[in-house]
């Protein structure tokens, strides 16, 4: 009898033991660190600020993220800049903006980030715009608005010609990816983590061992419009194009940074762009889709680079 117990009392534990023993494993749980600054909202979004300087940095996360991707490790920033980690309408603390209560593309959603520039009295200054998958997309057509732009750091973007690519590339992500990219299922599901939010985070924590907790749980502070919004408009919508040749007449610098194991970026995309536009420059990194997170350091160094470039060229 008591063997049985003991063998009851070992198969409960052993999801938990391997749940922790990936979590704790995790390079992406290890390297990451709350940010510095406090989250308030401006305009209307989820706003982070800290560090200070005569030049801006915007960070812009990406699809089911939110500004807590830019951990610790980009702190670094703040010594050289003023720096504004941005949740984009309908995600993360921006889950409920006004915004939503209206029709929402591209132009919408780069107008939420100028909104909050103009509110901080920031968008007068020479910027920087970084940004991580859906976030990277956002990035290109902020800056390609945004006359102050000096340089963009795309990471893991999904620059993609026709909505039949972007769906093909999602298909590239894995099973459980693709199954809540669109269509009713994913619909369903959305709704139900609306409905049981508390739930839906301890799940996603639960299913996402590899990533740092905070991270996994606000994956899905989001609604089920302003997901598929945001999916329509910045990741299968090509108008990225347009804003690359807007950022090429103004010599903007833009670097598409892509993890080698990237399953999400078309290959070969990034260096063909650069082998095109002269003001372009393709990055490979180790890594998969997560870059922000496998490799803080890394990319930071990305981001500073094209601070130091920025500082070296007259307005």
């Amino acid at each position: 009898m008591r063997a049985s117990r003991v063998g009851a009392a070992a198969a409960l534990a052993a999801p938990v033991v391997a749940w922790a023993s990936a979590h704790l494993s995790s390079p992406e749980v290890r390297r990451w660190r709350p940010g510095a600054g406090d989250r308030t909202i401006v305009a209307g979004l989820g706003v982070r600020q800290f560090g200070a300087g005569d030049t801006l940095v915007v960070l812009l996360s990406g699809l089911a993220s939110s500004e807590r991707l830019w951990g610790a490790a980009y702190d670094v920033l703040g010594k050289r800049a003023r720096v504004v980690a941005i949740d984009p309408i309908g995600f993360g603390t921006s889950m409920h903006s006004p915004a939503l209560d209206h029709p929402i593309d591209a132009d919408a959603h780069v107008d939420g980030v100028l909104a909050v520039l103009r509110e901080l009295g920031l968008d007068a200054l020479p910027a920087v715009v970084v940004g991580h998958s859906m976030g990277a997309s956002l990035a290109l057509r902020v800056a390609a608005r945004h006359a102050p732009a000096r340089a963009v750091v795309a990471f893991d973007a999904p620059l993609y010609d026709t909505h039949e690519e972007a769906d093909h590339r999602v298909r590239h992500m894995g099973w459980f990816e693709a199954l809540l990219a669109q269509g009713p299922l994913a619909e369903r599901v959305c709704h139900w983590m609306c409905e049981n939010r508390a739930v839906a985070q301890g799940v996603a924590v639960v299913v996402s061992p590899r990533l740092p907790v905070a991270v996994a749980r606000d994956a899905v502070q989001h609604t089920w419009h302003g997901y598929v919004t945001g999916f329509d408009a910045l990741v299968r919508d090509p108008a990225w194009a347009e804003a690359l040749r807007e950022l090429e007449a103004r010599s903007v610098v833009v670097r598409l940074v892509d993890g080698i194991d990237d399953p999400v970026p078309v290959p070969g995309r990034a260096r063909e762009l650069a082998r095109t536009h002269a003001n372009i420059a393709a990055i490979s990194l180790p890594g998969g889709h997560r870059l922000p997170l496998s490799d803080p350091v890394g990319c930071a160094a990305v981001v500073l680079a094209a601070l130091s470039e920025y500082a070296a060229t007259p307005s």
